[in-house]
């Protein structure tokens, strides 16, 4: 899978090293150091883990593409110049492995039962196992709808409504104005909206 090229918001060098203790780790890892690389691994993989259970679910393949996401940062950080946050970085990367993932994966998943795990602090809060089946469910389909949707819509609803990013930050992330960030949004509520309403319809 290929990460898309993109953009990322702007800082000075020492406003970055003050907000961002990743920051000198990836710059070293970018230099060919590969100690510093296991180290920022060590220290982001349950981030990257997170983002992509949020896009793709409790996939068998999450611990794949968790792998497939820091060989794909390993290459973005070619053209890292520490004026970014690592994490903003990663973010990216991983969302848009998560949805190369779904759009590969057009097929109607395995049912999830209520064995199946959640990561830590991601389990649905409460004791009563058919409660807990339900919202696997409805995890499962929204992964469904979000393989439906064009890359430019799922990458924006995923950072706003399943990341929490603001539109000025989206704005940053996909490269384009706050206007179109917004006006992709709507568009990709309705197109969420829609693809829900048919996958229910049709089981």
């Amino acid at each position: 899978m290929t990460a898309l090229a993109f953009t990322l918001p702007r800082m000075s060098p020492d406003a970055l090293a003050a907000v961002d203790p990743l920051r000198s780790l990836a710059l070293a890892a970018r230099d060919g150091q590969g100690v510093a690389f296991t180290q920022l691994y060590e220290r982001t993989r349950e981030l990257a883990f997170r983002v992509l259970y949020r896009v793709v679910g409790n996939s068998p393949d999450l611990e794949d593409l968790v792998q497939d996401a820091y060989v794909q940062l390993m290459r973005a950080l070619k053209g890292y110049r520490g004026d970014s946050k690592v994490t903003t970085f990663l973010h990216r990367v991983c969302v848009n492995v998560g949805l190369m993932y779904l759009r590969s994966k057009r097929r109607k998943p395995e049912a999830l039962t209520a064995d199946d795990e959640f990561p830590e602090d991601e389990a649905p809060e409460t004791t009563d196992p058919e409660r807990a089946a339900q919202v696997r469910q409805a995890a499962e389909l929204v992964q469904r709808a979000l393989s439906t949707m064009s890359v430019e819509k799922a990458q924006v609803f995923v950072y706003h409504d399943l990341l929490g990013y603001k539109p000025e930050e989206i704005s940053e992330l996909v490269d384009c104005p706050v206007n179109t960030v917004r006006s992709r949004l709507n568009r990709a509520r309705v197109d969420f909206t829609g693809a829900i309403t048919a996958l229910r319809a049709g089981g």
